[in-house]
C-alpha cells in the first residue's frame, strides 16, 4: 500500500510548530533552514538567548511500527551543561531539565498534531531559557 505524504511545509507538524514558534518566541520558521527527512519528518535549529535549540519531528509515517502519523513526535534538545565533564552527550532533551513526572510524560509524548501540547512545551522551554538556572548553559559554552 502506497502512502501519500505532504511536502514538509504543508504538513500539520510544520504548520503547528510554525504557528507556536512565532507565538512564543517571535521566530518565523520559514526563515530557518529545515532538514527534511522521510515521510513528513524534519528538524531545525534556532537560537534563543545565545542558546542553540534543536527541534526534531519524527515518526510521521502513516503505517509501520513506531510511527504515529501526521504531526509526528516532537523532540526538543538543548545544550547539556554537564558535557563533557560528567556526560558523553552534548545535548539533553527538554524533558530532562525537571524532576516533575507529569511534565516529563507530557514532553516525552509530544505529538505535533496537538497544537495545545506543542504550545505548552514551547512555553516551558522559553520559561526555562529565561530563568536563572539556564544561565549555567551560557557559562559552559
Amino acid at each position: 500500500m502506497t502512502e501519500n505524504y505532504l511536502p514538509t511545509k504543508e504538513s500539520i507538524g510544520y504548520k503547528n510548530i510554525k504557528y507556536i514558534l512565532y507565538k512564543v518566541f517571535l521566530i518565523n520558521l520559514d526563515s530557518i533552514s529545515i532538514r527534511e527527512g522521510e515521510d513528513e519528518n524534519f528538524a531545525f535549529d534556532f537560537t534563543y538567548g545565545n542558546i542553540e535549540i534543536n527541534v526534531v519531528v519524527s515518526a510521521t509515517g502513516k503505517s509501520g511500527q513506531f510511527n504515529v502519523g501526521e504531526g509526528g513526535m516532537i523532540s526538543i534538545f538543548l545544550p547539556n551543561p554537564n558535557y563533557p565533564i560528567s556526560s558523553f552527550l552534548p545535548k539533553q532533551s527538554l524533558e530532562s531539565i525537571t524532576g516533575d513526572e507529569h511534565f516529563k510524560f507530557k514532553i516525552r509524548h509530544l505529538f505535533g498534531r496537538r497544537q495545545a501540547d506543542v504550545e505548552y512545551a514551547m512555553r516551558v522551554l522559553k520559561d526555562y531559557l529565561d530563568s536563572d538556572e539556564a544561565k549555567v548553559l551560557l557559562k559552559n559554552d
